[in-house]
């Protein structure tokens, strides 16, 4: 496997021509040419523009543009004018600033202007686009902005709102969008909406497509078909999906269209979510030939249409990609162990789409023959773990199979079958050699792989551990499964592996690759976005760490935030806190570093009194975030607002992983949904007893999960050597044991007898000392009380 590898310098000279590209063609998609109308730049000075690409900081790959583009406007005598928003203070929403009005004179020293913007803020892309209309006079006058911006808007606006008040309001106001280095769709549509509300163009500055894209518009050959387009008379369009049978209605569709006489593209829209999809779009588009494309989610359709001077509606087909699954695992399993493996898609998969993994006998005919099956789904990871328990059902030594069927129960429609052998002992899997082999070839080496840090971001040291024979040159491949660039980095003779600074957040396959080209599947991880405090240190080839934010700005990130309540309930604990208020009968989970007022049910002058209580949430220290529980008033600029069981559930707009997960906690724990105990209880898989004192396995055991705060839970055990405890029954044996609970919902013990046909043993099981609270580990002990025999055990 071969990878084109680019220079830092190439790269660089690459991105800063897409993003001169980019804004040469927003401005001039429009009719009249820049030479014709002044223009104001919105430039993104937001923390976030010290974020790399390929080691260099966004800012300064755009401060390089603008020093290019500085001269040419001024060539041209172009009147370009700048405003520049969180490049002043950190947290601060107002940090806007009008740096130059458009003139010709200002064009000559944007460069030097945007030399002095250090990015450090929050991004209010959408009042300072306002701010650039109002300067411009756009009530009056044709005003077209050119907003540049890294990330979505953090404050409290929402662009497409502010687009269409613009466009309504103003004579000509045209705002183009170029996203810079934007990888998420959803971050995208909410600048495609700004721009499309406006009539204007978002343009995206990352690849070589959107390179090649751009160099068509600016040699001339759109920007005439652009204008003879507006001249052309208009038709209305209702432009829907017709999903393929077989194909699940997609999750998120983008809809573009081709004028097949002009070559001219046009990015419709993005349909995200049941409501949309359903809906389709209504657009008036110039009369002519079109070519309608409908793509995303793992599937695409196009349609050719003459539109006349009568409405039309364009159907637009979609089917998905036929899936198709390997399986990645040995294929060669012990009758009383674990079946593991992983299915890895070859094509990508729809998140609506449902898929079964069976076990089957092997030769089997029918979907009803299958020993076990369990679900996935297109949004799940594309290489996704599976695992199945042959001692479960007591399954013989012989030939099986692992089948993957889609929408259908006829096997003869899987979409993968493999082979899985399973015997009494792993030994006996193995292929024994003949009498006549002369092959003397050496057995692959095994590796195993442990994640040590969570989550994982870029630039995590220490990340996860490779055991196995690593050899001087091995080194670790980040394979992007969302088509991310592929990143490569050493394997230290320690076998502990950082992730790369550089990388992309996603989903990612980790492989192992040798100097003589060999590769060794390891695992598939998720790379989580670093949040904004944990930028890293910005020294070489950036603004200084120690400059970035003053003594103020991080001192905010750890200080009390000034409560707009009385705190009645805070959580303390290491872990999320369960709180009820029986009084008016509220029940919630409580974040770790969270406080609450007491909640209370509002009354009315009249007497009145509301059918749901209030109450007001917030985080203490590490930025302000609010969520607020039937707020008597709530201004909708501050952020969203859904319904709960309880009543209207508010939150403060915030792009902060931490922030979003904490509130999902609140919401679904107000909708009656407490945090299962998914890893707090060794639950959904076999786990092995070991001798702490002999490193030996003593046997197996496997969990159901319990109810909620339930004081029981079923057990299996099968013990490998029963002789250690004087005993011989070698079954599988069903028992329950106890749950011992702590005030955190946390089990923190487990005990209880497991009764053999020849005797009964105690099992006591507990968190070491210094647990942390996330790892799966319990020690304990095993003990027959008729004879006294004992033995110290780890469970893994």
């Amino acid at each position: 496997m071969r990878f084109r590898a680019y220079s830092l310098r190439r790269y660089t000279y690459f991105m800063m021509a897409t993003l001169s590209v980019g804004l040469a063609y927003a401005n001039m998609a429009q009719a009249q040419t820049l030479q014709e109308r002044d223009v104001m730049v919105v430039f993104d000075g937001s923390g976030s523009m010290w974020g790399r690409v390929d080691g260099t900081a966004k800012v300064e790959i755009a401060r390089d543009v603008f020093a290019g583009l500085s001269k040419e406007w001024q060539a041209n005598g172009q009147a370009v004018g700048l405003i520049a928003y969180g490049h002043r203070r950190k947290g601060d929403c107002t940090d806007i600033e009008v740096l130059a009005l458009p003139s010709v004179e200002a064009s000559a020293s944007l460069a030097q202007i945007v030399g002095t913007i250090t990015p450090r803020g929050k991004t209010p892309l959408s009042q300072a686009v306002r701010i650039a209309a109002q300067e411009m006079g756009y009530t009056e006058n044709a005003a077209t902005v050119v907003l540049l911006s890294d990330g979505i808007e953090t404050c409290d606006l929402d662009p497409c709102a502010v687009g269409a008040e613009l466009d309504r309001l103003g004579l000509d106001f045209t705002a183009h969008v170029i996203g810079f280095d934007i990888r998420e769709e959803t971050d995208k549509a909410q600048l495609q909406c700004l721009a499309n509300t406006t009539g204007g163009t978002y343009v995206d500055a990352r690849d070589a497509a959107t390179l090649t894209s751009a160099l068509t518009e600016v040699t001339g050959g759109e920007e005439h078909a652009a204008s003879n387009d507006r001249d052309a008379a208009t038709t209305k369009a209702h432009i829907t999906i017709a999903v393929a049978e077989g194909t699940a209605r997609p999750a998120t569709v983008t809809v573009s269209a081709v004028n097949t006489q002009s070559g001219q593209t046009r990015d419709l829209g993005r349909l995200e979510g049941a409501d949309q999809v359903i809906a389709g779009l209504v657009l008036d588009l110039p009369q002519g030939d079109w070519t309608f494309t409908a793509a995303g989610d793992g599937g695409v359709g196009e349609i050719a249409i003459s539109l006349t001077d009568a409405e039309h509606e364009v159907s637009i087909p979609f089917a998905a990609s036929d899936a198709t699954f390997e399986l990645i695992g040995a294929g060669r399993f012990a009758v009383d162990g674990t079946i593991a493996f992983q299915l890895r898609s070859l094509e990508p998969l729809q998140q609506n789409a449902t898929y079964s993994v069976l076990l089957l006998p092997k030769g089997a005919t029918a979907f009803e023959e299958n020993i076990t099956f369990t679900y996935r789904f297109g949004s799940d990871p594309q290489t996704t773990e599976h695992a199945f328990y042959p001692w479960e059902f007591d399954l013989p030594a012989g030939e099986y199979e692992v089948v993957v069927m889609g929408d259908s129960y006829d096997l003869r429609d899987h979409l993968g079958r493999f082979p899985v052998q399973l015997a009494e002992t792993l030994e006996e899997t193995a292929p024994q050699a003949s009498a006549s082999s002369t092959d003397d070839t050496p057995p692959p080496p095994s590796f195993a792989f442990s994640q040590i840090a969570d989550p994982l971001s870029a630039g995590v040291p220490h990340a996860f551990v490779i055991e196995g024979p690593v050899q001087t040159g091995d080194q670790v491949m980040f394979i992007g499964l969302d088509g991310q660039d592929t990143q490569i980095t050493p394997v230290p003779d320690t076998g502990l592996v950082s992730v790369p600074p550089q990388i992309a957040e996603g989903t990612f396959r980790i492989q192992l690759v040798r100097e003589d080209g060999s590769e060794f599947h390891l695992a598939v991880i998720d790379i989580l976005p670093a949040q904004a405090q944990d930028m890293g240190d910005h020294a070489a080839g950036g603004e200084p760490a120690d400059t970035m934010f003053g003594t103020d700005d991080r001192a905010s990130e750890v200080a009390q935030q000034e409560l707009s309540f009385e705190p009645w309930k805070t959580c303390d604990a290491q872990t999320p806190c369960r709180v009820a208020d029986r009084r008016v009968g509220l029940e919630w989970m409580m974040p770790v570093g969270w406080t609450s007022d007491e909640p209370f049910y509002y009354t009315t002058a009249s007497g009145a009194q509301a059918d749901h209580p209030t109450m007001h949430l917030a985080r203490n220290t590490a930025g302000a975030f609010t969520v607020a529980l039937n707020p008597r008033q709530w201004d909708a600029q501050l952020g969203p607002c859904e319904e709960v069981a309880s009543g209207l559930l508010c939150r403060t707009t915030s792009d902060v992983l931490r922030d979003q997960t904490d509130y999902e906690m609140i919401r679904n724990s107000l909708n009656g949904d407490f945090p299962k105990p998914d890893g707090w209880l060794p639950i959904g898989r076999t786990w092995t007893i070991e001798d702490r004192t002999l490193g030996v396995r003593v046997g197996l055991l496997k969990l159901d999960e319990p109810q909620k705060r339930a004081e029981t839970v079923i057990a299996s055990v099968r013990l490998d050597n029963p002789d250690q405890f004087g005993l011989s029954d070698k079954g599988i044996v069903q028992t329950e044991l106890g749950l011992i609970w702590d005030k955190d919902l946390i089990v923190n013990a487990i005990d209880g007898e497991i009764r053999f046909e020849d005797g009964a043993l105690f099992v006591l099981l507990a968190r070491p000392g210094g647990w942390d609270g996330t790892q799966d580990v319990w020690v304990g002990q095993i003990v027959n009380q008729a004879n006294h025999r004992a033995v110290l055990v780890d469970l893994y």
